[in-house]
C-alpha cells in the first residue's frame, strides 16, 4: 500500500509538471514580480548603477519561446534573457540573478541598448507595441527619444530561433541639432564623426567572460577594450572556451560600410557605425542569446563563424548525425519519421553489442542461485570463493565483464543522440503530436516509455524479483524526469528500447533452462 501512496503521489507531481509547456505570444510582466529584485536595489546607489534600478516600476513584455524567455522594455531594449538548456522547457519563476539569464542585473547598459560615442542614452518619450505576424513571430515597433535624436527600433522575435533582429533608425530631431549622447571622451579627435552603436552586456553569473570578435575569415580572442575592428563577422560573450556553458553573439545584419565591432570594459561587446551629420543612419543587428552548443549553432548558421565554436570530436560525430537527419528528413518529409529512421539505423549498428550484452545478462541470470550456495559455503574464505566462482564463469561460458563493454562501446553514441534529438529545432508537429520540440500534451509517450522501461526490466531481471520490482519502480519514478522532454526525445527513446525489447525476446527464446548443477555433472 505504502509503494501504491508512493506512486499515485509520483502521478500526480508528474501531471502537474507536464502542465508547464511553453505558450508563444507576448504579456505583460511587472519588473517586481522578478525574485531576488533587492540585489538590483543594492547597486542603485554606487557608483555603477543597474538599468534596471530605472524600471524597477515598470511594465515590461515577456515573451517566451522554446529556446529563450525574453524580457522587454518600452522602448524595445531587452532586460532580460532567460536560456533553456532543454528546449521546450518552460519557468515557473525569474530570479533576477539566476544564471541563465544571460543580461547581468548588475549591467549599466540592457541588452541591445544604444550608444552615442561610447555612452548609453536612457530612451525617453517611449511608445511602441508588439504585433504578432504569424504562428510563430512577434514583431515590435518602438519611437523614442535619445538626447536630440529621435530613435525607430523593430524588433522581430521568432518561436523557433534563439536569436532576435533588431533594427535602430537614428534621425536628428532638427536639422540643426547635434547628438546629444554624452560628452565625447577627452583627448578625442575633435574632427571624429560621432558614432551610433547597440550594444549588449554579458554573460550573468561571469565575472570574466570569454570575448571573441570575428573579422573577415579570422578572430580575435580576448580584444583590447575600445578596439575597432573594420567588417566584423561577429563579436561574442561566452561563459569559457570549453564548448560549455552560455553565449552572447552579436551579427550584422548587412555588410554596411563603416559598421565596427569591440570590446567595451568590463563586460560588453558592440556593433557600431558613424552618425550621419543629416538624415537617418541605421543599424541592423541579430542577437543570439543560448547555449554555447553545436546544434543549436547549426541551426542558427553560426558554425562557418571562424573560432566561435571548435568541435571535439563528439561534437563532429554530432555534426555527422545531425546532417544525417536533415538528409533523412530530406527524403521522408518529416521530422518523426527521420527520428524513428535514424534510430532504428543506429540501433542496427550496435545489435552485435547488445547481443554480447543480453547473452552475459542472461547467462549470469543462471548462475545467481549457484553463485549464492558458493557465497554461503565459502561466507569466510574470500580466496576460495573468487577461485570457485571463476572457475563456475569458466565451465559455464560466461565472462563476467561481457555486460559491461558492449555498454561502455554504446555509450558515446547514446550521448551524441541525446545532445541532437534534445538540442533541435523540428518545427513540425508528428501523429498526435503538435511539436516534436514541446513536451508530449497528452502523456502517450511517456507511457509508452515507461511501458518498453517495464518490458525491458522484465528481461533484466528475470528469476529476481526483488530486482525486478525495484527496476520497475525506479522507472515509474523517472516519469518525472522524462515527462517534460522535447517529443522528439522521447520518440527516440520509445523506439529504440521498442528494438532492445524485442531484441532481448529474440535472444531469450534460445535460453533454455538448465540447472547449472547438471551442467558442472558433466
Amino acid at each position: 500500500m505504502k509503494t501504491l501512496r508512493t506512486l499515485a503521489l509520483v502521478a500526480l507531481l508528474a501531471s502537474s509538471l507536464a502542465q508547464a509547456r511553453v505558450v508563444f505570444g507576448s504579456n505583460d510582466f511587472q519588473v517586481s514580480d522578478f525574485k531576488n529584485l533587492e540585489k538590483v536595489t543594492a547597486t542603485c546607489s554606487t557608483a555603477r548603477p543597474s538599468f534596471l534600478c530605472r524600471l524597477q516600476d515598470a511594465t515590461l513584455t515577456r515573451i517566451p519561446t522554446k529556446g529563450v524567455d525574453y524580457f522587454f522594455d518600452g522602448a524595445g531594449e531587452l532586460v532580460a534573457a532567460y536560456a533553456k538548456p532543454q528546449k521546450g522547457q518552460s519557468y515557473n519563476d525569474y530570479p533576477i540573478d539566476r544564471r541563465v539569464n544571460l543580461i547581468p542585473y548588475t549591467a549599466s547598459v540592457p541588452g541591445m541598448g544604444l550608444l552615442v560615442d561610447g555612452s548609453y542614452v536612457v530612451p525617453s518619450d517611449v511608445s511602441g507595441s508588439w504585433k504578432r505576424t504569424s504562428d510563430i513571430e512577434l514583431v515590435g515597433t518602438f519611437r523614442s527619444r535619445a538626447g536630440d535624436l529621435e530613435v525607430e527600433r523593430t524588433v522581430n522575435v521568432s518561436a523557433v530561433r534563439e536569436h532576435i533582429d533588431v533594427t535602430v533608425k537614428v534621425t536628428p530631431a532638427s536639422a540643426a541639432a547635434a547628438p546629444a549622447g554624452g560628452a565625447t571622451p577627452s583627448g578625442s579627435a575633435p574632427a571624429a564623426p560621432p558614432s551610433l552603436a547597440l550594444a549588449t552586456p554579458g554573460i550573468a553569473g561571469t565575472a570574466a567572460p570569454v570575448v571573441k570578435i570575428g573579422h573577415g575569415s579570422d578572430f580575435t580572442l580576448g580584444p583590447p577594450s575600445g578596439q575597432a575592428y573594420p567588417d566584423p563577422t561577429y563579436a561574442s560573450l561566452q561563459n569559457n572556451n570549453n564548448n560549455t556553458g552560455d553565449a552572447i553573439v552579436l551579427r550584422p545584419l548587412s555588410a554596411a560600410a563603416g559598421v565596427s565591432a569591440e570590446f567595451l570594459q568590463p563586460d560588453m561587446v558592440a556593433l557600431s557605425t558613424p552618425l550621419a551629420a543629416s538624415g537617418a543612419t541605421s543599424l541592423s543587428a541579430e542577437m543570439y542569446t543560448g547555449r554555447n552548443e553545436l546544434v543549436r549553432y547549426y541551426q542558427e548558421g553560426y558554425l562557418d563563424l571562424p573560432g566561435l565554436f571548435r568541435p571535439n570530436i563528439l561534437g563532429r560525430l554530432s555534426l555527422y548525425i545531425v546532417q544525417l537527419l536533415v538528409f533523412i528528413h530530406s527524403y521522408v518529409g518529416s521530422w518523426g519519421l527521420a527520428i524513428i529512421v535514424l534510430t532504428l539505423l543506429f540501433r542496427a549498428l550496435i545489435w552485435p553489442l547488445i547481443a554480447t550484452q543480453t547473452k552475459s545478462m542472461f547467462g549470469m541470470q543462471k548462475l545467481q542461485p549457484k553463485i549464492k550456495e558458493l557465497q554461503a559455503k565459502y561466507k569466510d574464505d574470500r580466496e576460495k570463493l573468487t577461485q570457485e566462482t571463476m572457475k563456475m564463469y569458466q565451465e559455464a561460458g560466461v565472462n563476467p565483464a561481457g555486460g559491461c563493454l558492449p555498454i561502455l562501446l554504446q555509450m558515446p553514441l547514446f550521448i551524441i543522440l541525446w545532445r541532437v534529438f534534445v538540442n533541435f529545432e523540428f518545427n513540425q508537429g508528428f501523429l498526435w503530436l503538435p511539436d516534436l520540440g514541446q513536451a508530449d500534451p497528452y502523456y502517450i509517450l511517456p507511457v509508452l516509455y515507461v511501458l518498453v522501461m517495464l518490458a525491458t526490466s522484465y528481461f533484466s531481471a528475470r528469476g529476481n524479483p526483488q530486482t525486478l520490482r525495484q527496476s520497475m519502480f525506479i522507472n515509474l519514478v523517472f516519469v518525472l524526469v522524462i515527462i517534460n522532454f522535447p517529443a522528439g526525445v522521447l520518440l527516440y527513446y520509445v523506439v529504440s528500447m521498442l528494438v532492445q525489447v524485442f531484441q532481448y525476446w529474440l535472444l531469450s527464446r534460445n535460453q533454455a533452462a538448465v540447472p547449472v548443477s547438471a551442467k558442472r555433472a558433466k
